[in-house]
């Protein structure tokens, strides 16, 4: 209806759907009269959507009032949202006076949807305080998480550390985050510290994550060594993940050896990967499945040997029948 520009059969439609209780109807009527220029009009069908507990439509005609230069009326909006239990409009108030110098109104408002649950504020406005230069805020903030059970914070402050050179700083966030349970800043920033050429530091670094328990920190070790010609190593690395359920690196382990033309390792490796119950990685990696279609085509026997291609155990009496089944491709 509104398309074929009748606006009038549009609202009676959308009316009626209101009038059955669906609030999408009212976002939508809202939105019409935002554009009839109405918005008396539009904040009352908003506040019909709020009343029913719809706290998505103040939210989104405070973005509309902000756009139109209205900052007092959004912030108002915002706060009716807030007071319903919405966090994400503590998250947009926050962003308005972390924008208007209001730094300690941000994090109050900040503190508030923590305090019910939300912690990526929390994780943003640490990145904030951190773009920002205040280094000191951005890790108390990073740190408030923990106290939530949330450590990915650390994790974020550790890797922009170590983007900006700072290595120090972030392997102590990094092992923060890691003293809490989270061990992905470990691994992380040893990718880093191996793509920049330092194999002591980014094998430390893998070392302390394995340590703690993080079988994909093992496949990685697992895959430094076997780089740096140290295969003996990078399978009792493997096989440590592999007795732990993971035989991702002994997948990698292969694949790797048979890239470079070491036919017989890639063979016992890939054994061992089935000693594990790993055939399910056919269908997952595709250089893996490839392996095996080449070492064995015609797939396995239950002792572990090769099957053999198909033969017929027994002479096909001569019929009919027989000869076409034989002629056949």
């Amino acid at each position: 209806r509104k398309e074929a520009g009748d606006w009038d059969g549009a609202e009676a439609l959308l009316r009626q759907a209101a009038g059955l209780g669906d609030t999408d109807a009212l976002h939508q009527l809202a939105e019409m009269r935002e554009e009839a220029e109405d918005r008396d009009g539009a904040e009352a069908l908003i506040q019909q959507a709020a009343d029913h507990g719809d706290t998505d439509a103040l939210r989104q005609l405070a973005v509309t009032r902000e756009l139109a230069g209205d900052r007092d009326g959004a912030e108002a909006l915002l706060r009716q949202a807030a007071g319903l239990g919405d966090t994400d409009a503590l998250h947009q108030l926050a962003e308005m006076r972390e924008e208007a110098g209001d730094r300690d109104g941000a994090e109050a408002l900040i503190q508030q949807a923590a305090d019910l649950g939300d912690t990526d504020a929390l994780h943003r406005l640490a990145v904030t305080h951190e773009l920002a230069g205040d280094r000191d805020g951005a890790e108390a903030l990073a740190r408030k998480t923990v106290v939530y059970g949330d450590a990915i914070a650390l994790c974020r402050l550790a890797m922009m550390r170590e983007s900006a050179g700072d290595r120090a700083s972030a392997g102590t966030l990094a092992r923060q985050a890691a003293d809490q349970g989270d061990t992905d800043a470990l691994r992380q920033l040893a990718m880093m510290r191996e793509k920049a050429g330092d194999r002591d530091g980014a094998e430390a670094l893998s070392q302390q994550a394995a340590d703690r328990g993080d079988t994909i920190a093992l496949c990685q070790l697992a895959m430094m060594r076997e780089k740096a010609g140290d295969r003996a190593s990078a399978e009792t690395l493997a096989r440590q993940a592999a007795d732990h359920g993971d035989t991702d690196a002994l997948h990698q382990l292969a694949v790797m050896r048979e890239s470079a033309g070491d036919l017989a390792n890639a063979t016992i490796l890939a054994r061992k990967v089935a000693d594990y119950g790993g055939a399910s990685v056919e269908y997952e990696h595709m250089a893996w499945a490839s392996m095996l279609r080449m070492r064995w085509p015609h797939g396995m026997d239950p002792d572990g040997t090769p099957t053999a291609p198909w033969q017929p155990t027994m002479d096909i009496p001569h019929s009919p029948l027989a000869t076409s089944h034989a002629s056949t491709p």
